[in-house]
């Protein structure tokens, strides 16, 4: 009876041994290639603009898109894939130069997984060497859907606070758009030097342009937006400085205005 006891204890003890080596051997990186979006950091909701896009390919390269200050009068934003990136048990190590000739050196630590959420602290953040903390937890969810035969084409529509400002805006294949407005007389006019070019990542969309025809901002800047499509309507949603959410609402049309 005591030998049998004693066995018991010793399989009792061998299989929590084991759990405890799985549980940290398990390997997430079928489940981390993926494009991921940054929408909560802490548990609360960033602005839309202050949203970071990452992917991490199967070929060890990560992808990495959020909007950038590089000058005064210049803000972009830019998709790199200088990156590299490892993952071992429940660690992702990132290092790589970003838009501003940076070198980072990055740990991540995976709190939690599953097929469409992704939640990790930061173990490590080295700029050029030098440590930068951050205690934050950062929130993703999956980028599950691609929506862009859906988004291209032309759209009619106004911020949902002014019914009295409507716009075009042209979206193409190639990721370049175009914008129209009415002038003084109620003439449409094509934006000229808007340099415009869009990023789809599922529902979120981040978008280049120059010269911002309603703040009167001069030179380059971005702007994002969640977005959601049906049929042949569409939803802006952003939230911005002092929890403001801004709101453009939009339906599909056959063509731009003649102009």
């Amino acid at each position: 009876m005591k030998k049998t006891k004693i066995l018991i204890c010793i399989g009792l003890i061998f299989v929590l041994l084991s759990a405890c080596k799985t549980s940290k051997n398990k390997d997430y990186t079928k489940l981390l290639q993926a494009k991921w979006i940054n929408t909560m950091v802490n548990e609360q909701p960033i602005l839309t603009d202050e949203t970071f896009v990452m992917e991490l390919k199967p070929n060890n390269i990560q992808m990495y898109a959020i909007g950038f200050t590089l000058e005064e009068n210049n803000k972009s934003w830019i998709e790199s894939s200088d990156y590299t990136y490892t993952i071992e048990d429940d660690i992702i190590s990132i290092a790589g130069t970003d838009a501003l000739d940076n070198s980072m050196q990055m740990d991540f630590k995976v709190i939690s997984l599953d097929d469409d959420n992704l939640t990790f602290s930061v173990s490590k953040f080295l700029v050029n060497g030098k440590e930068a903390p951050d205690n934050k937890i950062y929130s993703f969810k999956k980028v599950n859907k691609d929506f862009r035969n859906d988004f291209i084409g032309v759209w009619y529509g106004h911020n949902s606070n002014d019914d009295n400002l409507y716009f075009y805006w042209e979206y193409f294949d190639d990721g370049s758009f175009d914008f129209y407005y009415q002038d003084d007389n109620n003439t449409w006019v094509k934006k000229a030097n808007n340099n415009g070019y869009y990023f789809l990542y599922g529902q979120f969309m981040a978008s280049n342009y120059s010269n911002d025809l309603l703040t009167g901002d001069i030179g380059r800047t971005f702007e994002c937006w969640n977005f959601n499509i049906k049929e042949d309507k569409m939803q802006w949603t952003g939230l911005r400085e002092n929890n403001i959410t801004v709101t453009f609402e939009m339906n599909k049309v056959s063509a731009a205005p003649e102009y």
